[in-house]
């Protein structure tokens, strides 16, 4: 099975150029890639808006991805709204009081998709992801969220703008029998992580790339970045792909 992962994607009003850049045409381009990859879905990792959760906004994202031939999941991120993601992409049968978070089987490889849009989980989360964990222990697990549950070295996001529960998360998976692998966004960076049995892959954005070693926030570069995750009978190979966009920032 063939996932393509977008993140990141910070998109404004209508028209409205962020920070130098045409953030609806990169995401249209980075949806256009996709007839290239030909997934058999599309997962969305969050900040889908620039500043704040917008009704507008993800109704015209819906618009964009409903006529894909594949189906598509979505995970709230620290600029988002979870309740309005689950209303506009009808989603409120999991959302629990007002965390999205659920599971599916993709393909018969049990997979979570957890709400780390507060920064944190509820305790309400920690108690369903941790018995799902329980559940699915002989089974490798792949785990969808906005986050990095664990610091990846990018300094800047690591000091300003963390996962604030490491250290429950490194605890709770260390000492299962199977593999965690977790795709996810925030950090606008392509990177891999190992820690035990638990692989993070941090997924660029299509908004902007992040320089990793700067105490202070620095812009690495302007191409737009989507994720490949292939599921197969070995293992899981994931691959980054860049397109150059159309505008690029100043």
């Amino acid at each position: 099975m063939r996932i393509a992962f977008i993140t990141d994607m910070h998109l404004g009003a209508e028209g409205e150029i962020v920070q130098g850049v045409d953030v609806r045409q990169n995401f249209l381009d980075a949806l256009a890639h996709l007839k290239e990859l030909k997934p058999n879905c599309l997962v969305l990792g969050g900040d889908i808006s620039n500043i704040v959760g917008d009704r507008s906004t993800y109704e015209w994202v819906k618009k964009q991805l409903d006529p894909l031939p594949f189906p598509y999941y979505v995970v709230p991120g620290n600029h988002d709204d979870s309740t309005l993601i689950a209303e506009v992409f009808r989603m409120t049968h999991d959302l629990h009081n007002k965390e999205l978070y659920y599971a599916l089987p993709l393909e018969g490889r049990p997979t979570l998709f957890l709400d780390s849009s507060k920064g944190e989980l509820s305790p309400e989360q920690w108690t369903w992801f941790r018995e799902y964990l329980n559940v699915l222990r002989d089974n490798n697990v792949l785990v969808f969220m906005h986050h990095p549950p664990i610091p990846a070295d990018v300094v800047f996001m690591d000091t300003r703008y963390p996962f604030r529960q490491s250290a429950e998360f490194i605890e709770l998976v260390k000492d299962l029998p199977c593999h965690v692998t977790v795709v996810c966004g925030h950090y606008h960076v392509e990177k891999e992580v190992q820690r035990g049995n638990l692989l993070v892959l941090l997924s660029p954005s299509t908004f902007y790339q992040m320089k990793h070693d700067t105490l202070e926030f620095a812009v690495d570069n302007y191409r737009i970045g989507i994720r490949e995750i292939d599921l197969t009978t070995h293992g899981t190979i994931s691959t980054v792909h860049y397109v150059d966009p159309k505008q690029v920032g100043p």
